[in-house]
C-alpha cells in the first residue's frame, strides 16, 4: 500500500521496541502510542487525547484498526478529530467468553467503537452473524472480504517448495525430539486459555495414551498475567516429551514443514492467518467454526 498511499503505523512499541522495525521492515514512519490489552479507563483517555492529536496533525484521509483496543481508541479518536473515513477490521470477539457486569461493559465498548466507525471488516462470516445478532450495528456497516480473512497471505512467500530441503527438516525434527515416524500436530498463536489451549493439550493427553507416535508442537509465546493457562495444562507441557514449546519465533514457516496437522481450537476466532499458510503447505487443519 505504501506504493500508493503516504502510511503512519501508530501501535505501542512493544517488548524491546518492536514498532520501530516496522519502519525497516515495512519502509513506512510510525508513532508510538501505548494502548493496554487490559481494561484501564485513565490509560484508555490518555491515549485517545494522544491518538487525537496525531490525527489533528496529520489530517488522514482513512484510519483503518486492528484488535479491539486499538480498535475503540482509534475509532473515536478519529471520529472526533473529524476523519472522513474509518474503518476497523474485527479478527476476533474476546466479549463472547465474558459475563456478567464485565460482558455488559464489552458490549458497550463495541458498540460504541462501530458508532465511530465507518465501516467494518469482519475477518469471517460466522462473525457477522455474531455482530447482528448482538445487535452492535447494522448489516449495512459490515463487510467480509472475499471469503474472510483480515488481509490474506502472500502464498509466495508460504510457497512449501521453500522449505523441501529433507537435510534441514530432519535436523529441526531431531532438535525438537520428533522422530521420523511421528506424526506432528502444530499449534501457532499466544498460549493461553481463549485460544482453546487447555482442551488441546487435554485432549492431546488423551490420544497420546492409546497412539504415542503423536507430537504436539506449540509455536508461540505465554501470556501468564493476561490470560494463563490451568496448572495442570502447564504441567503436562513441561513434564511430558511429546509436547514441544518453541516460545517466539520470527519465522514460523519451518515450523509448518515439519508438521502434518494444524490445530486451531480458539474460542472465538475469525479467520485467522495461519489456517491460510497451513493450507499452503498443504497440511490438515483441525480449527473451530466462527
Amino acid at each position: 500500500m505504501s506504493q500508493y498511499f503516504d502510511i503512519l503505523g501508530i501501535s505501542s512499541k512493544g517488548e524491546d521496541n518492536h514498532l520501530e522495525k516496522l519502519i525497516d521492515l515495512e519502509g513506512i514512519p510510525t508513532v508510538a502510542v501505548e494502548m493496554t490489552r487490559k481494561i484501564t479507563p485513565l490509560k484508555d483517555l490518555v491515549a485517545v487525547y494522544q491518538l487525537y492529536k496525531v490525527f489533528k496533525k496529520e489530517k488522514p484521509f482513512i484510519v483503518h484498526s486492528h484488535t479491539p483496543k486499538a480498535g475503540t481508541l482509534g475509532m473515536l479518536a478519529a471520529f472526533l478529530a473529524g476523519v472522513p473515513h474509518r474503518l476497523h477490521t474485527i479478527a476476533g470477539l474476546p466479549l463472547v467468553e465474558a459475563t456478567g457486569l464485565k460482558r455488559t461493559l464489552l458490549n458497550t465498548v463495541e458498540s460504541i467503537t462501530y458508532s465511530c466507525a465507518t465501516k467494518i471488516y469482519p475477518n469471517s462470516y460466522g462473525l457477522k452473524d455474531i455482530i447482528l445478532e448482538e445487535g452492535f450495528t447494522k448489516a449495512s456497516k459490515l463487510k467480509v472480504i472475499a471469503n474472510g480473512s483480515s488481509n490474506g497471505i502472500d502464498t509466495s512467500l508460504f510457497d512449501p517448495q521453500l522449505f523441501n530441503d529433507i537435510d534441514k527438516n530432519q535436523a529441526l525434527r531431531t532438535r525438537l525430539n520428533i522422530k521420523p515416524s511421528d506424526f506432528v500436530f502444530v499449534f501457532i498463536g499466544r498460549l493461553v486459555t481463549d485460544k482453546g489451549i487447555n482442551e488441546l493439550v487435554a485432549a492431546f493427553k488423551t490420544l497420546h495414551a492409546k497412539q504415542n507416535h503423536i507430537k504436539l508442537l506449540l509455536v508461540g509465546p505465554y501470556e501468564t498475567e493476561l490470560d494463563p493457562l490451568l496448572p495442570e495444562t502447564l504441567e503436562f507441557i513441561e513434564q511430558t516429551d511429546a509436547v514441544m514449546n518453541t516460545g517466539w519465533v520470527d519465522d514460523v514457516r519451518p515450523y509448518f514443514a515439519i508438521s502434518n496437522a494444524l490445530t486451531f481450537p480458539s474460542y472465538r476466532e475469525g479467520f485467522p492467518q495461519c489456517s491460510h499458510a497451513s493450507w499452503c503447505h498443504g497440511i490438515t487443519l483441525y480449527s473451530n467454526r466462527y
